[in-house]
Order: C-alpha cells, then sequence, then structure tokens
C-alpha cells in the first residue's frame, strides 16, 4: 500500500497509473490534511511525496514508514538537498518519475 502528497492533478493521475500498472494498492491526495490522516490511518509500507508540499510536520508523519521517496522538477536542486538532510533518501526529478517509482513500489 502506498500513500501520495501530490500538488498537481497531472502527476496524481501518473502516480496513480504507474501503482495500478505495479498492482499496488494507492491512494493518492493533494491535501496535507488528508495525506496525514491517510498515513496514521492506513500505515502504508510506501509513502510518496511532491518535494514541493515537504513540511516538518509531514516528515513526522512518515518517519516510520519503511519506504519514502519523493520527487520535484530537476532544476529546483535546492529542494532535493533540503529533502536529503531531512531524511528523504530516494528522490528523482519529474521526468525520472515513470522509470523509478514501479520498481520503488515493488520493495518490501
Amino acid at each position: 500500500m502506498m500513500v501520495a502528497l501530490v500538488q498537481d492533478l497531472f502527476f496524481a493521475a501518473r502516480v496513480e497509473s504507474l501503482a495500478k500498472a505495479s498492482a499496488i494498492s494507492a491512494q493518492v491526495t493533494t491535501t496535507s490534511e488528508e495525506f496525514v490522516s491517510w498515513v496514521q490511518e492506513m500505515e502504508p509500507s510506501h509513502v510518496l511525496l511532491d518535494l514541493n508540499m515537504v513540511t516538518d510536520e509531514i516528515l513526522a508523519v512518515v518517519a516510520r514508514v519503511p519506504h519514502v521517496a519523493g520527487f520535484g522538477p530537476h532544476v529546483q536542486r535546492e529542494q532535493f538537498l533540503k529533502a536529503r538532510q531531512r531524511g528523504v533518501r530516494t528522490l528523482w526529478a519529474n521526468s525520472a518519475l515513470p522509470d523509478h517509482l514501479p520498481g520503488w513500489l515493488l520493495q518490501s
């Protein structure tokens, strides 16, 4: 089970499609409040974060999730650096999401 916090509806649809193609159950939201609620209720094995939406509260909520990944525009290097410093180890550029998300979702 994956829970994703995605700012852009285009990426929300893309994430849902990639998860479905990988036969992985996914809940995708565009609101931080819903995301926090879902993570606490569902205890997912995977969480995907749009780097544009990462906050200290979000990172605290996902601290116990085994697999946390983030994605964002490749030109916003500072977002990637901040996410890495805050504990998000798996990071992809938006363009790399289709290449990496399916395999990552299959990690247990």
